[in-house]
């Protein structure tokens, strides 16, 4: 259980990070506490769906299958989530996704 948690903990920051910047544009000047909030709608449906998905598979073993699958799922999150702050509906969850995806790839290069 207490993995799981910490699981969902990872994919919920990564997430969370890069819809923040990604709803701004990349001008961290104008954050608010309305992008916080609506990060965090897509960072818990990113960590959850995220377990969900390896729970019944197992972790991967390749630092490239994690992020390509937090990418997607974050993606998906961010188009279920909110509607495109540029772009057609797709272009910044997109962005989003990829963002969440080098995080990932990031983290898992750090802790192995």
């Amino acid at each position: 259980m207490r993995k799981h948690f910490k699981t969902v903990i990872e994919k919920f920051t990564q997430a969370w990070s890069a819809c923040m910047i990604c709803m701004v544009q990349g001008d961290l000047t104008v954050l608010t506490m309305s992008h916080a909030f609506t990060a965090s709608k897509t960072g818990i449906l990113t960590g959850l769906a995220y377990m969900l998905t390896v729970k019944g598979n197992g972790e991967p073993r390749s630092q490239w299958v994690a992020a390509w699958v937090t990418g997607v799922l974050t993606m998906v999150s961010d188009i279920v989530v909110h509607p495109s702050h540029f772009g057609e509906q797709w272009v910044e969850a997109f962005c989003t996704g990829i963002g969440a995806a080098a995080l990932c790839y990031i983290w898992e290069r750090k802790t192995k």
